[in-house]
């Protein structure tokens, strides 16, 4: 597994752990809301990389003179 894998899947495993921490009733007000700011600040890190990654996944799977959106990019010679 590469590191950007064991990074991404810390990250993850970080928001589960903040997840069930602001699920707590006992956990306090500033405490919750510190939470809730790195669990923002890893949710859209995570999301940057799923972004990357999709990036990449359309690009492997594209046929030759497809672009990744659809649009064909080679001539027609029907």
């Amino acid at each position: 597994m590469a590191d950007n894998d064991k990074t991404f899947e810390k990250k993850l495993s970080r928001m589960e752990e903040i997840s069930k921490t602001l699920s707590d009733p006992d956990t306090d007000l500033l405490k919750a809301v510190s939470l809730y700011e790195e669990g923002m600040k890893i949710a859209s890190e995570v999301d940057d990389e799923l972004s990357k990654i999709e990036r990449r996944i359309e690009i492997v799977t594209s046929r030759p003179g497809e672009r990744p959106d659809g649009v064909i990019t080679e001539e027609y010679n029907g």
